[in-house]
């Protein structure tokens, strides 16, 4: 598939990249969970990069829970479920090589870290703009690599039979 090693090592490099930044989309999701947790709990501790929609989601349920009773907090874990599942499937499908599922994890994560913006989470905003600068990065380094395939799958001897 590779004509020279410079092919193979820029290969493994912009896969390197690749991967790096679709792993992201599991961080996120990992530490968000976490984060869900633990404010459901009523504890007082938080990973910076968690999503702010579940943060938000998390201080609505606690503060209504003492009106409408615990079950907030269920809705509230329901949806951290659900909104972290999105981006494991995130992913997930960028590791398969599904650029689009890439792109969509990224304007999500972008979107969020607006609303970090909005509820002055300074540090937590800076730690979202790290991860999307990584993300992006990532993402174009897939793109290139996708490009560097095709290519070289264009100028590879094709076996006679």
């Amino acid at each position: 598939m590779f004509e020279n090693n410079y092919d193979y090592v820029k290969h493994a490099e912009l896969t390197s990249r690749f991967r790096s930044g679709a792993n992201w989309f599991y961080w996120i999701a990992g530490l968000t969970l976490v984060t869900s947790v633990i404010s459901l709990m009523d504890g007082n501790f938080g990973f910076f990069l968690s999503l702010g929609i579940t943060q938000l989601i998390d201080g609505f349920a606690v503060y209504f829970a003492g009106t409408f009773g615990e079950a907030t907090k269920v809705v509230a874990i329901v949806l951290d479920i659900f909104i972290t599942a999105l981006f494991i499937g995130f992913g997930y499908l960028s590791n398969k090589r599904h650029l689009g599922a890439y792109l969509a994890g990224i304007i999500l994560f972008g979107l969020d870290s607006l609303l970090t913006l909005v509820i002055v989470d300074i540090l937590g905003l800076i730690i979202h703009c790290v991860a999307l600068v990584l993300m992006i990065r990532g993402y174009i380094a897939g793109r290139e690599m996708l490009a560097l395939e095709r290519e070289m799958a264009a100028v590879a001897p094709q076996p006679t039979f």
